[in-house]
């Protein structure tokens, strides 16, 4: 039975792949960028490989709040349930700390803020089809360094533990959305992944880099994965019926994986839940909600 399935950032590279591949097979899928020409080309195409007229595209710039809600409202208007949300969407931030208007570090809006919204207010729609929500994480997480839940690294910054430590929270967001969605008697399950490295797509995001990251991801090409490897536990996760009702766990290459969790305790998905709510608090509150 075709389902309906969301993907963010599914403009290029692993959520296009994606969407490409689930869009052959017939089920209905949601395309969001943030760039209007390459949501438009992204659409174009894939309905032009696939023959699936059922694809809709829709435009979104997920560095802002005000976006991200608003593109949550139209799919909420627009579809009366959601099989699947992908949180695809995420960057690599280059050497200076970039922050929305709410003093949210940039990596951690894709990652984690943006996912837990748009879990959030979705969830309606997910509901009514026992969805699955999946959220990208990366082997990286190992590399986090969590320093007293500074969750901004409004204390001390670099790129590398921006990106990592992101996927470490967008894990420990797994884990905490799944007990709450099951303490609440939910259908709905949430499952953090890691998509490999992907060779098309390293080095390539337009970010400038210094010189020892660039180095390390020459060095990383000959070990990583093309797009089709790469969409593997992705479209597992999207669609198998072995991982109907698993929750809050992590996977790669399709098995549930080993979790670096840093000390991880349930006190501290709290702690990052409630970061994750006062950043909402204050944005709703500038807007006069």
């Amino acid at each position: 039975m075709p389902k309906t399935i969301l993907i963010t950032g599914s403009t290029d590279g692993i959520g296009k792949h994606l969407a490409m591949k689930l869009a052959s097979e017939g089920h209905e899928v949601i395309l969001h960028g943030r760039n209007s020409e390459k949501l438009r080309v992204a659409l174009s195409d894939i309905q032009l490989k696939t023959g699936n007229k059922k694809i809709n595209g829709y435009l979104a710039d997920f560095s802002k709040l005000a976006d991200v809600y608003r593109f949550s409202q139209e799919i909420k208007r627009d579809f009366e349930q959601i099989d699947v949300l992908v949180n695809n969407a995420g960057a690599y931030f280059g050497d200076a700390r970039v922050a929305t208007a709410e003093n949210i570090e940039m990596t951690f809006m894709l990652s984690v803020q943006v996912p837990y919204i748009l879990t959030t207010e979705l969830l309606p729609l997910l509901e009514k089809a026992a969805g699955r929500v999946i959220h990208t994480s990366s082997f990286m997480h190992h590399f986090a360094q969590t320093r007293g839940l500074d969750f901004g690294l409004e204390q001390s910054y670099s790129a590398a533990m921006a990106y990592n430590n992101a996927k470490l929270y967008t894990i420990w967001l797994a884990i905490a959305q799944a007990e709450a969605l099951e303490k609440q008697g939910s259908s709905v399950t949430v499952n953090a992944y890691h998509p490999g490295l992907i060779a098309t797509n390293l080095g390539n995001d337009g970010i400038k880099r210094n010189l020892r990251s660039r180095i390390l991801t020459s060095l990383m090409k000959p070990f990583s994965k093309d797009l089709d490897q790469g969409i593997e536990t992705g479209y597992y996760l999207s669609l198998s019926p072995e991982v109907a009702g698993v929750s809050g766990r992590y996977f790669s290459e399709k098995k549930v994986a080993k979790v670096s969790l840093k000390g991880f305790d349930m006190a501290k998905s709290q702690a990052l839940l409630a970061y994750l709510d006062k950043k909402i608090q204050v944005f709703k509150e500038s807007y006069g909600d």
